[in-house]
């Protein structure tokens, strides 16, 4: 059977109190030896035997100040049970000595072990609070009876040394007794506080690493938190702007100026607002965070594409319901027209009015036949497979194959800052999306230039770090009028187009995390399409959770 080693108790109450013992007993070491010298208490202290009384306080005060180095300078003397218990051990020799020396425990020295034992049952956790007290009663009377039988002091009596004794262990048993609820109090409070710490630091994760941008302001306008999300949706650690704790929230202007907008209306929800021309649109929300008397606003960020990508979702669900339930009703009839009109053009080739009548028709069916066709790959587009592309390398390998497939003569020129731009997209769906933008910069193109040109520039946004493809043409351009309608379905400026071309290629690039706008032309710089696709890490990330 193994005997349990002295143990101290780790938490802040044993080291506390080893602590203000070290100080307690310097002080009264210095305050029993200046007493001595100063003849204040002549009459009580070291009235037996002086050199004995100033020979042991002297050197008490010596072990009492190398202690105390000890703890002031090398941060030791708390933490070694050996040490402390022997520290306990030398004090009850000085204080009985000290005892002998004033005439025994009638002095009133005897009632300074009751600290001694007092410190040593908060300090310690095992049976050696109960050893102290047994040591401090034994030497007391053993004090007493040699100067009663061996020195002869008839003055001396054994009883009130055994009821001192009696006293130390009382108070070593009730301290013991309070060091023990003190000691499960203190655990039940390190428990809380380490789990309160935990939940802290679970909670400061979880805000760091959640997709919705985080902002709290205090009542100043400076930045009280702010995660990584909204760091990136703000542009902040990719440019010359500097978002922090401590920072004003005027470092973002188009934020600070929807905040001072909510201060005034805060019953008014605020419209989407873009940090540069090729990020996402953001969707600001605030919340009073009301903390005692401190009101700070939370602010919620949030980016949009997610709020368009499951209103997509909708659309989808409903384009196929109802492509599901027309297609058959609407493509038999077509169908029907379409042959009949073949049949007509056939029989009546000399007369022309007719035979232009019956192409016209033919090509009208044909027309309604696309336009059920495109809202049809819509309804039944899938979740897309994405993954790493070289955005340069790529654009290159499929420039070239579209060449091959165009049916007529066009120029495609590529400019790329960093051929190993990495991007995370659908290939198909990217293939897609290209085709139709180059068709319609082509067909544009024909129209008002005479030229099928188009050039292809590929950079990182200086603001937000995200690749972008920009595609120019040599069409008369979009105005700021119909800007806004482009990208809307049917809508068309052309007599051949079913006006959903934009409308799937900007659906396609939301699915992949990406974004499509078209930039109104400025000063001497013509208008592009450009598409913003998502940073890797993150784009990846969301078509993990989804």
């Amino acid at each position: 059977m193994q005997t349990s080693k002295p143990v101290i108790d780790p938490g802040h109450l044993a080291q506390g109190a080893a602590k203000v013992y070290i100080y307690y007993r310097f002080a009264l070491s210095l305050v029993l030896l200046v007493i001595f010298y100063s003849d204040a208490a002549s009459q009580i202290f070291g009235t037996h035997n002086p050199q004995l009384y100033l020979f042991t306080s002297i050197s008490y005060t010596a072990v009492a100040t190398f202690t105390l180095a000890l703890l002031l300078i090398w941060q030791k003397g708390t933490s070694n049970s050996t040490l402390l218990f022997t520290h306990f051990f030398l004090d009850l020799i000085a204080l009985i000595l000290l005892i002998h020396s004033s005439g025994g425990p009638s002095s009133g020295l005897g009632l300074l072990m009751l600290i001694t034992v007092a410190a040593s049952s908060l300090v310690f956790t095992n049976q050696l609070a109960l050893l102290t007290a047994a040591l401090a009663t034994i030497l007391l009377l053993t004090e007493e009876l040699i100067s009663a039988y061996v020195l002869n002091d008839n003055s001396r009596a054994i009883f009130p040394a055994g009821l001192l004794g009696f006293v130390l262990f009382l108070t070593a048993v009730l301290f013991r007794l309070l060091n023990q609820r003190l000691r499960r109090s203190e655990q039940i409070a390190q428990r809380e506080s380490d789990q309160a710490a935990h939940l802290q630091d679970l909670n400061e994760m979880i805000i760091q690493r959640m997709l919705t941008g985080i902002v709290v302001v205090d009542t100043a306008g400076k930045i009280e938190l702010i995660n990584n999300a909204a760091i990136e949706m703000l542009g902040a650690g990719t440019s010359n702007i500097t978002l922090g704790s401590g920072t004003s929230l005027r470092a973002s202007p188009v934020l600070h100026k929807g905040y001072e907008a909510w201060l005034n209306q805060p019953w008014q929800k605020l419209p989407a607002f873009k940090v540069s021309e090729s990020s996402t649109e953001i969707q600001a929300k605030f919340a009073n965070l009301q903390r005692s008397e401190n009101k700070s606003t939370i602010i919620f960020l949030e980016d949009t594409r997610t709020a368009a990508q499951n209103a997509q979702r909708l659309k989808l669900a409903s384009l196929g319901r109802l492509t599901g339930s027309i297609a058959h009703e609407i493509r038999n009839p077509l169908g029907a027209i379409s042959h009949a009109a073949q049949l007509l053009a056939e029989e009546q080739n000399e007369q022309g009015s007719s035979k232009r009548l019956s192409e016209i028709i033919i090509k009208h069916t044909q027309r309604l036949n696309q336009v059920i066709e495109n809202v049809s790959q819509l309804s039944r587009r899938k979740a897309p497979d994405a993954q790493n592309l070289h955005l340069g390398s790529w654009l290159n390998s499929f420039i070239e194959d579209y060449k091959n497939s165009c049916p007529n003569e066009c120029t495609i020129e590529i400019e790329t800052d960093s051929p190993a731009t990495i991007i995370v997209f659908d290939t198909s769906q990217l293939q897609q999306v290209l085709t139709n933008l180059l068709e319609n910069a082509h067909r544009h193109g024909l129209e008002y230039s005479s030229q099928a040109w188009a050039k292809c520039i590929c950079h990182i946004d200086p603001l937000t770090q995200r690749p972008c493809l920009d595609l120019y043409d040599r069409g008369e351009g979009i105005g700021e009028d119909v800007v806004g309608q482009i990208f809307e379905p049917f809508y068309t400026t052309s007599h051949t187009g079913s006006g959903l071309g934009l409308y799937l290629a900007r659906e396609l690039c939301e699915i992949n995390f990406a974004t499509l706008d078209y930039q109104v032309a400025q000063n001497d710089k013509p208008g592009f399409f450009r598409i913003g696709f998502a940073h890797p890490e993150q784009a990846q990330q969301r078509l993990h959770n989804d």
